[in-house]
């Protein structure tokens, strides 16, 4: 059963796709406040991203998958897990110039279902100390996501200072935008099959309307889908 925020998308989807609509990926979506000093780093950053918390949620956890969307991540794996805690080996490369760098975890992860993720190395092999944190909000806009990230690292690898920091921050910038890349598709394509869906059951049951319905505009729960190009997924209040 389709609940009223998919029959919004799904309509939204279906007007947009008319007019060939896109995602909207901007990187000043994305803020990061990256501290460096004698190997120590601390970060903190989100991004906003027009998705549900399910769908940000099944991404930030999809462990086994991340190095097929984020490029500095070569290694991620579950080497154990229980009911909302994971042990997750990790290895991402980075490099300046001629220099380059893979990173080696091994982390313990707990999770807090569609809200939270803590984690932290326990194998201390390229760091003293490495922990951090993703939290799932609701947008003060009341629109969309925002997912915050935070670090807090001392590296124990041999690199000369400027290069370590450019390393490390190049792979939080890389995970960042990957990542929100990433949501948005798997959103986009979401709401195309909620889409295609609800025209299905549309055509099924009142034959002729899906159009009507496009064509005018349609109310759904006190938000209007109006036929001239939304950007995907923005509610137009209705007067």
């Amino acid at each position: 059963m389709l609940s009223l925020t998919h029959f919004f998308r799904a309509f939204s989807l279906a007007a947009c796709a008319a007019l060939s609509c896109g995602v909207g990926l901007a990187d000043d979506d994305i803020s990061l406040a990256f501290y460096e000093g004698w190997g120590h780093y601390k970060v903190e950053a989100s991004f906003f991203v027009d998705a549900d918390q399910k769908t940000a949620w099944d991404i930030l956890t999809d462990y086994d998958h991340i190095p097929k969307f984020v490029n500095s991540m070569k290694v991620s794996a579950v080497q154990g897990r229980t009911v909302n805690d994971v042990v997750l080996q990790q290895e991402g490369e980075g490099g300046f110039l001629f220099f380059s760098k893979r990173i080696h975890l091994l982390l313990n992860v707990h999770e807090e279902p569609n809200q939270s993720i803590v984690f932290s190395d326990t194998s201390h092999k390229d760091f003293n100390f490495y922990e951090g944190s993703w939290q799932i909000l609701k947008a003060n806009s009341g629109h969309g996501l925002e997912v915050i990230y935070t670090l807090d690292a001392e590296q124990n690898f041999s690199a000369p200072a400027f290069i370590a920091s450019d390393i490390v921050k190049g792979n939080v910038q890389d995970l960042l935008k990957s990542l929100r890349k990433q949501i948005g598709l798997t959103q986009y394509h979401r709401d195309q099959e909620a889409a295609l869906a609800l025209q299905q059951k549309v055509a099924k049951t009142m034959p002729g309307k899906l159009d009507l319905a496009l064509k005018q505009g349609m109310a759904v729960d006190g938000l209007a889908v109006l036929p001239h190009p939304t950007p995907l997924g923005t509610p137009v209040q209705k007067n």
